[in-house]
């Protein structure tokens, strides 16, 4: 038989089938190896690490900021979870404890030193801003480097907020809208009437003491340089935050809750017919209170100029408890959060990163004395008005010596520069009043010479206060001015009536005394010896003013002053 052949379209093909098992076997042996080369790699990292930890596990406890602890947790767990962390020898975990940074301030500078109810003794502390690093002072002489950022915005309900925004306002552009219904309606809000800021203060750094200082840096001129006691005791800065804060004080609610409080009624009645419209926040605390899913009651609005931040610095505490090691693992877990690819973290929970938006005006941080001058102002806002204040010299310069001519200095430091003030002394000859500065408009020649007449004056004896009272009240009356709240001011240290007597002083007050031209009498009292007060009493009722005492030496003498002339 002859044999056939095959074509060539039926040559025999090699079969996929055994290649495939091959390699699927190949596969699987190799994935093994991998598996069993890969768990001695991490058996002998792990020895290897428990050999380098000679010295055991060290824990880094931090205090944080209650507004930036919740994310710093979740840094300092992947920190440690992307370890192992060994400085020194020691296995380093980082733990987070929530502190509040006037708290923390008070247990690192205080005598008594850290509160343990506080948590733990912290080696490295990030306090809410620089301002508050800067005060506790921790010794360690290093820069303290900002974890996250987060400025000083006004919280508003959107409609207004946006509109404000669009209009790009500035920091000095707030007392008006604070006072002035017609700088709303200008933008095209009528129905808002102002702006109705609510500024909550408390003890420790708050955002309306930092939106405070930047009005008054705006006011005052300084940019973004540190604002000092001078600047923020301007006239320029002092009518700019009074005018602001007594927009604030017109609302009930505007002292005593916390911003928290504030937020919470806002985004509840985000509308015109709300007490409150605004009130300054940092910024992540407005991001905080945001609802999931939701278009926000309330917006933020970023006024243009020198900003207050909080910027959460990172802070390595020289204690006794801060060695060696806990100081260098506070350093790694600083450079290890400040690593960009970590921001998101931060961005998430609602900060800035440190470097973000860098041409920001960023304001410096805000000391001590100044927030504590702003707070002053902003709880005791000087209002324009037409003052006559007449001292008694018989015996009140020689019991309060140089205390009297300070607090009128200071009195006089804090007015508004739309007032009007004068200065009298009784007369013991001719006419009853004398005339050290008269009353008029408070240039900068009025304030120096009302800050330092009392300089010089040498105590009378025979000179009588109640008819230098009736004298000054009278031309009080006479030159009544409609346009601002009129008053008389007398600070005595004796009660000598002459010839009126006091029947005959309230007799002749009680004549004067208008509807139509109301002068209201305050006594300020500098010693509690006073003879029979009765009718100084009596007078102050009578014209809807207040009868006060001091001690010669008590410290409050400035502060009574200024809330006599507010």
């Amino acid at each position: 038989m002859s044999g056939r052949h095959r074509g060539a379209s039926g040559t025999r093909g090699i079969s996929k089938g055994p290649i495939i098992a091959v390699a699927t076997v190949a596969l699987l042996v190799l994935a093994v190896l991998g598996w069993f080369q890969l768990r001695d790699r991490i058996d002998e990292q792990a020895t290897a690490a428990a050999g380098t930890c000679v010295e055991g596990d060290l824990v880094l406890h931090i205090a944080a900021d209650p507004l930036i602890a919740p994310a710093l947790t979740e840094l300092a767990q992947n920190w440690t979870a992307d370890g192992p962390r060994i400085v020194r020898d020691h296995c380093i975990t980082a733990e987070i404890t929530s502190v509040d940074t006037t708290a923390a301030i008070t247990a690192l500078t205080g005598e008594a030193g850290w509160n343990t109810d506080l948590g733990p003794q912290p080696s490295l502390w990030i306090p809410l801003d620089t301002a508050a690093a800067l005060r506790a002072d921790t010794g360690t002489g290093a820069t303290p480097r900002s974890l996250a950022r987060s400025p000083i915005v006004l919280a508003a309900p959107t409609e207004l907020a946006n509109t404000l925004t669009a209009a790009r306002i500035t920091w000095s552009d707030l007392p008006a809208l604070q006072t002035d219904p017609a700088e709303l309606a200008a933008l095209g809000l009528p129905r808002w009437g102002t702006l109705r800021a609510a500024l909550p203060t408390g003890a420790r750094t708050d955002a309306s003491t930092l939106a405070l200082a930047a009005v008054a840096a705006a006011a005052s001129g300084v940019g973004t340089d540190p604002l000092t006691v001078s600047h923020a005791g301007s006239p320029a800065a002092v009518d700019a935050v009074s005018e602001l804060a007594l927009g604030a004080n017109a609302l009930a609610s505007s002292a005593g809750p916390t911003t928290s409080d504030v937020l919470t009624a806002l985004a509840a009645a985000p509308d015109p017919a709300a007490p409150v419209h605004s009130v300054p926040v940092i910024e992540k605390q407005l991001h905080d209170i945001a609802s999931d899913g939701h278009e926000p009651a309330l917006s933020a609005v970023q006024p243009a100029g020198a900003t207050p931040v909080a910027d959460f610095p990172a802070v390595v505490v020289d204690a006794p408890w801060t060695n060696e090691t806990l100081a260098r693992a506070a350093d790694e877990i600083v450079d290890y959060i400040r690593q960009p690819d970590h921001s998101e973290v931060l961005l998430a929970a609602g900060f800035r990163t440190p470097d973000q938006a860098a041409g920001d005006e960023i304001l410096a941080p805000v000391t001590a004395d100044v927030a504590a001058l702003l707070r002053d102002i902003r709880l005791a806002p000087m209002s324009p008005r037409k003052a006559t204040i007449l001292v008694d010299t018989s015996t009140t310069t020689t019991t309060t010596g140089d205390g009297l001519s300070s607090a009128l200095a200071d009195t006089v430091a804090r007015s508004r520069s739309t007032s009007v003030l004068g200065l009298y002394t009784p007369a013991d000859s001719g006419s009853p009043l004398r005339t050290l500065v008269a009353r008029d408009g408070l240039t900068a020649n009025q304030r120096t010479a009302l800050s330092t007449a009392l300089d010089d004056i040498a105590p009378t004896s025979t000179a009588p206060v109640h008819p230098a009272i009736l004298a000054a009240y009278t031309d009080a009356v006479e030159n009544y001015d409609p346009t601002r709240p009129n008053s008389l001011l007398v600070i005595v240290g004796g009660n000598d009536s002459g010839a009126l007597g006091p029947a005959g002083l309230l007799r002749q007050v009680t004549a004067l005394t208008d509807p139509a031209t109301p002068v209201r009498i305050d006594v300020l009292a500098v010693t509690d010896d006073l003879d029979d007060t009765t009718v100084l009493e009596e007078i102050t009722e009578l014209t809807g003013g207040s009868f006060r005492t001091v001690t010669t030496g008590g410290s409050d003498l400035a502060d009574t002053l200024r809330r006599l002339l507010s």
